[in-house]
């Protein structure tokens, strides 16, 4: 009995940590981690222009917005399902990089915890991943993907 109720402590343990580590806003991966620091240190330079085929390491070739009140979003192209990359709340943003044989990696964030949001309406190609700065909205620089590929 003793230790089912340490067991149970640990996993308790360990699912408080994981939503602390994700309510934080720290990075899920290496490759999450990566992007958003290349993201921060260009934007603190005064990027106008944020081309995420120098973000995002890999070899992906579609990126995504994928924001938890979304859903899930099915492409055709890859005949598959993506679970949504950021969460259920205001001013949290997910992008899902696709690579050709469906595999992906993902960032998310948030523009309360990093003051920094992407936005892309839609799909783009990696060849057309470049996001534009538009006008701050108070503390939270925000950077829009320029035209979202058709259906996919």
């Amino acid at each position: 009995m003793r230790l089912v109720s340490v067991f149970l402590a640990l996993v308790g343990a360990t699912g408080a940590l994981v939503l602390g580590w994700h309510v934080l806003g720290y990075p899920y991966s290496l490759d999450e981690a990566r992007f958003l620091h290349k993201a921060s240190s260009q934007i603190a330079a005064g990027a106008k222009e944020l081309d995420l085929a120098e973000l995002m390491p890999g070899d992906w070739e579609l990126v995504c917005e994928s924001h938890g009140y979304d859903g899930p979003r099915y492409l055709k192209r890859y005949n598959k399902v993506f679970e949504p990359a950021s969460r259920r709340q205001d001013e949290a943003w997910g992008l899902i990089f696709i690579s050709a044989d469906g595999s992906y990696r993902s960032a998310a964030g948030s523009c309360s915890v990093r003051g920094l949001r992407f936005g892309s309406r839609g799909c783009l190609e990696r060849t057309k991943a470049i996001f534009v700065r538009e006008l701050e909205n108070g503390e939270c620089k925000n950077f829009m993907g320029r035209a979202p590929v058709g259906k996919l």
